[in-house]
């Protein structure tokens, strides 16, 4: 036995009026703008972290734009910064607040501490970033002081009373 398929009532909706504004009535675009100035909100919320909290892409977000704004550099040199700056990143030499001077409020790096700028005859400059020692210090238990020896006639002296 076959059977006829089952249809659908379908329904008419009456057209909705669309605002014109400067999106033309295109919802979509609209909300992928709302959403992107929500996502960079968010992200300039993100960089106003203490360094140590950053996550490794806004990290080397900061760093490329210390590296950009590193003042009287060539391509060339821009260049052997950014190799240096990266090369003690992967080597974890910038993870610590120590190794950076990060300034939270401005979202910026301030400084590297290690980087070493080093002039070549060609008077290029290339860079350098040292590492910091970061040994911790340890205490030593105190070793007592040697004692003199005593003489033990005078440890054991007992006392007589005359009655």
């Amino acid at each position: 036995m076959q059977r006829n398929k089952t249809q659908r009532k379908r329904i008419t909706t009456p057209t909705p009026v669309v605002p014109l504004g400067p999106f033309m009535g295109d919802n979509v675009v609209k909300a992928t703008e709302d959403s992107l100035d929500a996502f960079l909100s968010a992200d300039q919320a993100t960089f106003n972290q203490p360094w140590q909290k950053l996550d490794r892409g806004a990290r080397l977000d900061r760093l490329r734009k210390y590296v950009q704004a590193y003042p009287d550099l060539t391509p060339a040199e821009a260049a052997s910064l950014l190799a240096a700056v990266l090369q003690a990143y992967e080597t974890k030499q910038l993870n610590t607040k120590l190794a950076i001077d990060y300034d939270p409020v401005n979202a910026r790096v301030t400084a590297i501490r290690g980087l070493k700028e080093r002039v070549g005859l060609s008077g290029l400059r290339t860079f350098r970033i040292e590492s910091t020692v970061r040994a911790t210090i340890r205490r030593t238990k105190s070793v007592p002081a040697p004692t003199s020896q005593v003489p033990t006639s005078i440890l054991n002296t007992e006392t007589t009373v005359n009655t």
